[in-house]
């Protein structure tokens, strides 16, 4: 077998030689339920259909609404040895037509008919798949590349990130390793595919393992997600600290039993304030703190559950074969304790930004990868994030940090949520910011605000401007989303 050209082949064999070991388990939503083995049977059609349309290594466009429409699809591509590019269906036709601009799909798969794609269709239904077909053009950069996953573009447009079979197959087993999850597990995933996190370390760990697992399709709500949970006895749950931050406040304010076992935060930068309501929320649950990025297919480093306690803002350490380092501005190596661009060398890194070379030799610098996020170690080997590059601040020649000023903010019980970022002003930076009170205090004015804040905040950390909003905007993952220029979008 040449490996360059069957990596979706061997993809597939790789989580279904393990789905096989546990055919009875199922993949089920609000109104479908399946087994592993009409998983497989329903895989086998479509890749057979799509095999007779498509030479191998085609590029085939994921843009579907469903969880397992998207995830047959994706396997579908695998079986085919095609190379399937997940699409994010949430942030819009722009953000989806810029991808398709980039990357080029041969064909385009979609399970909304309503939904107009100005290239090849190709329809996804219940039973078959339709669609016109053009000619491929064999493209050599995508030697080995079993999977395109595109960047979310909020600070730009968005990039195709070039994942090899080895940096998935290495970074499941690594998350098999560090996760304790078994096959009567049954995990929740709450947020879209198109984010590798759910991908790799969700949907392929729970084939991979052999557990059940369902997909909430409906919209970001915390009180729909819970119920969800329980009603499935859901035992192990991914997402932001945003949203095991709500989850928490309302198994507290409705004394819900749930059944979560296992919990794994990741996405967002966590604050003390935060990681203790989640604690409180779930008390006897085991909690992973986790980092990652796409770029690194993508789980870097872990903190394990019995040092959530003691060190809840870190993500930890490393992962197996994963290295990290703290550089300055200049390249240099950091010390303990000095902050800086997290740099990680890990065998999981991808190829590169698919027809981009000038911003993957920005991104890649001989074995390092960087990430783009500011952070540094402590004396115990503990990373810990502070900012994105692009969020920092430069107001009167200091660095500030958004997250330093919100995590003093929200020791504030008036303040239910709030976010920082930079304004620009002329040639110049000022401090924005947006707060979500407290129930208890939804009628305080900007005036009373700014007050409590000056009594909490040093001066060069004060927000010139200041928003009351009902909630904070969110992409679909319930991530914040911010504009590297300030503000939020």
């Amino acid at each position: 077998m040449h490996l360059i050209k069957r990596e979706g082949k061997l993809m597939w064999n790789f989580i279904y030689n393990e789905m096989k070991k546990n055919k009875d388990s199922v993949v089920f939503d609000k109104s479908h339920k399946y087994t592993y083995n009409e998983i497989i049977s329903l895989v086998e059609e479509k890749a057979n259909y799509l095999r007779n349309k498509l030479p191998e290594k085609s590029k085939c466009g994921i843009l579907c609404e469903k969880g397992i429409n998207t995830s047959i699809a994706i396997l579908a591509c695998w079986k085919a040895n095609l190379i399937p590019i997940v699409m994010s269906f949430d942030y819009g036709d722009k953000h989806w037509e810029r991808i398709i601009a980039l990357t080029q799909p041969d064909i385009v798969i979609k399970d909304n008919e309503k939904k107009t794609i100005y290239r090849s269709e190709f329809l996804f239904t219940e039973n078959r798949f339709l669609g016109n077909f053009i000619r491929v053009i064999p493209d050599n950069t995508l030697d080995k590349v079993a999977l395109i996953m595109c960047t979310s573009g909020t600070t730009g447009n968005p990039k195709g990130v070039l994942i090899t079979t080895e940096a998935l197959q290495k970074n499941v087993l690594s998350i098999c390793k560090y996760f304790e999850i078994h096959s009567d597990d049954k995990i929740l995933i709450a947020r879209p595919l198109y984010h590798c996190a759910v991908l790799t370390g969700e949907f392929l760990v729970g084939l991979f393992k052999g557990c059940d697992i369902g997909f909430f399709d409906e919209k970001y709500q915390p009180t729909q997600v819970l119920q969800f949970c329980v009603k499935n006895h859901i035992s192990v749950l991914c997402g932001t600290p945003t949203l095991f931050n709500h989850l928490a406040m309302i198994i507290q304010r409705m004394n819900i039993n749930h059944a979560v076992r296992t919990i794994a935060l990741s996405g967002e930068c966590l604050s003390r304030n935060v990681a203790e309501k989640i604690r409180m929320g779930f008390e006897k649950t085991k909690i992973y703190n986790v980092y990652g990025l796409t770029e690194a297919a993508p789980r870097v480093c872990y903190l394990p559950p019995e040092k959530f306690d003691e060190y809840p803002e870190s993500v930890g350490i490393p992962i197996e074969s994963v290295e990290v380092k703290i550089v300055n501005e200049k390249g240099k190596d950091l010390l303990a304790l000095q902050q800086g661009e997290i740099w990680v060398k890990t065998p999981c890194v991808m190829k590169g930004y698919y027809h981009d070379q000038e911003q993957t030799a920005d991104k890649i610098k001989g074995e390092w990868l960087l990430t783009g996020d500011i952070g540094f170690l402590d004396n115990q080997g503990y990373l810990y994030i502070l900012s994105r590059k692009d969020d920092l601040i430069i107001k009167g020649g200091m660095n500030i940090y958004p997250k330093e000023i919100e995590n003093q903010v929200l020791q504030l019980h008036e303040i239910k949520e709030c976010v920082a970022y930079g304004i620009k002003k002329f040639n110049f930076q000022e401090i924005g910011m947006d707060v979500v009170l407290d129930d208890q205090y939804c009628n305080m004015g900007k005036k009373e605000l700014l007050s409590l804040l000056g009594n909490e905040l040093p001066g060069y950390q004060m927000p010139s401007q200041i928003n009351i909003v009902k909630e904070l905007k969110r992409n679909a993952s319930g991530k914040i989303v911010r504009n590297y220029d300030g503000g939020i979008k």
